[in-house]
């Protein structure tokens, strides 16, 4: 049987139960590093991540061409020519590893896949003159390290941000801050939110500004 609420103070506990169940958890695709917050509010305080497998399947287009925006799923230019899966898959684990790591205290031993989807950098025609967007995107799934049961997810996340482009990246270059730099840091600050981690000694050196 449904119950009416008749109390004015239910039916407002109510509405907020409703608006809560509600809220969206997208990662906001250009917000500044020091803002971002985990995608949903998980209780990851209690994860020990003991790994975290990168994969980025065969099956995503590659494009070398060196137009503005290439049609294709993985764009990376700041590595000679090569097995750009392999670059992009290196260059994840370099970013991640450091920050996510077993954590002392913490109960639940978790395994944290990612599956990327898109990985788009710029090609050296668009760095060079318009900018654009480093444009990373992955599927996160948890699962405890022992048991395989899923603990969040698999849900899509996507970091993509603001790229520079022209003398502001030359600038930045000249600097020591290249793509791959702000890339690296991207992916780092975001483990640090969404786990819940103060790791802030872990991050590359160079500050990732829009």
């Amino acid at each position: 049987m449904i119950r009416l609420l008749k109390s004015p103070a239910l039916i407002i506990v109510a509405i907020m139960g409703l608006s809560a169940c509600a809220a969206p958890h997208d990662v906001s695709r250009n917000a500044p590093l020091d803002t971002m917050r985990p995608v949903v509010d998980l209780p990851s305080q209690d994860w020990s991540i003991q790994e975290v497998a990168i994969n980025v399947p065969r099956s995503l287009k590659v494009s070398e061409a060196n137009s503005i925006k290439p049609f294709s799923d993985i764009v990376w230019r700041a590595e000679p020519l090569g097995d750009r899966h392999a670059q992009v898959q290196a260059l994840m684990e370099r970013a991640l590893s450091p920050v996510m790591r077993p954590r002392d205290g913490a109960a639940t031993p978790v395994t944290v896949s990612i599956d990327v989807t898109r990985f788009h950098a710029l090609t050296e025609r668009a760095r060079y003159t318009i900018g654009g967007e480093h444009e990373i995107e992955f599927i996160l799934t948890v699962t405890h390290a022992q048991t395989g049961e899923i603990l969040s997810g698999p849900r899509p996340v996507d970091l993509t941000f603001m790229a520079l482009g022209g003398q502001q990246a030359i600038a930045a270059e000249a600097r020591g801050i290249s793509q791959q730099v702000r890339i690296t840091q991207r992916l780092q600050q975001w483990a640090l939110d969404e786990f819940a981690m103060a790791r802030p000694d872990v991050l590359v050196a160079a500050r990732v500004t829009n």
